[in-house]
């Protein structure tokens, strides 16, 4: 007897527990309703009771066979596991969902906390990406519960928001994306997931915005051209500025001579500085040796 599932078909969260029934063989069935103790969806419903809260569901049912391995082959791998449960729960999915949840309509957005997400989605992708380096599974070397809830995590925001450019940088981690896409077990549950902004679509897209581009500039070069030629005939202020330059320079040259022809009032000065000397030289033979005599004002006295 199959057991009842009550959730959205359609939630990623849904998808953790279908895909991990998918590993361990057994017959889930999701229902759309509510559960009978909380009120709340997702509820398992088995023989012996209820279990609400979608990672407890899923991790009730990946430990149901422990030969299959979603849960570890040991104590320290479910450790592992339930360590990058949480991270996914909390550094993840809250960030990428107030990202994703606006876009699908069903919450007005914030844009300071849209801008605010996208930062702590690519932190929490890049953990993911490093760790990924040198692992080809999030635990040891077998699918695991943790990389179905990373993986159901992803889906959404990878078809939605995350497009090409943004996924670049996280090379390691969509090799593993496309590595759970492959396996039989998503394939049933999650079917084909379309990427936004595929490398074929975005190819094609860029090809056609290339060519108005290249036309556009083709046509703005030669328009451009055209005035160049024009200024060729007024090249003839030049000769004009030469001669300017040359007036200038002659200026010059008699403000120089000029200066250097002394006045009849330098010439006079001149001639009396030098007979002054001349007398202060030979004071000796003059008289000249009165003490002060120098300070007098000339020595034309004496002579």
């Amino acid at each position: 007897m199959p057991m009842k599932l009550y959730a959205h078909p359609d939630n990623y969260k849904t998808h953790k527990a279908l895909i991990a029934a998918k590993y361990v063989g057994l017959d889930v069935q999701a229902v759309q309703g509510g559960g009978q103790q909380s009120g709340k969806v997702p509820v398992l419903e088995t023989d012996e009771g209820c279990i609400f809260s979608s990672t407890a569901i899923a991790r009730y049912i990946a430990r149901i066979s422990r030969p299959v391995g979603l849960y570890g082959q040991n104590l320290l791998e479910g450790g592992m596991i339930d360590s990058w449960i949480e991270f996914c729960t909390h550094e993840l999915e809250v960030p990428l969902m107030t990202w994703v949840l606006p876009v699908m309509g069903l919450f007005p957005e914030v844009p300071e906390a849209t801008a605010c997400a996208k930062e702590d989605v690519k932190k929490a992708m890049t953990v993911l990406n490093n760790h990924l380096l040198h692992n080809t599974y999030m635990v040891g070397h077998n699918m695991s519960l943790a990389d179905i809830c990373v993986c159901c995590a992803l889906t959404d925001g990878l078809k939605l928001v995350l497009d090409a450019d943004f996924r670049k940088p996280f090379g390691n981690l969509m090799r593993w994306f496309d590595l759970c896409l492959q396996q039989p077990e998503f394939k049933a549950v999650l079917g084909d997931v379309k990427l936004l902004g595929a490398a074929a679509a975005g190819g094609a897209k860029g090809a056609q915005a290339a060519a108005p581009k290249e036309e556009g500039k083709k046509g703005k070069d030669k328009k451009d051209a055209e005035p160049k030629a024009a200024p060729k005939k007024e090249a003839a202020p030049k000769k004009e500025a030469k001669d300017v330059k040359e007036a200038k320079e002659e200026k010059k040259d008699k403000d120089t001579k000029e200066a250097k022809e002394p006045t009849p009032e330098e010439i006079f000065s001149k001639m009396k500085k030098d007979k002054l000397k001349k007398v202060i030289k030979e004071g000796g033979k003059r008289g000249v040796e009165i003490e002060g005599a120098a300070d007098m004002g000339g020595l034309q006295f004496f002579c």
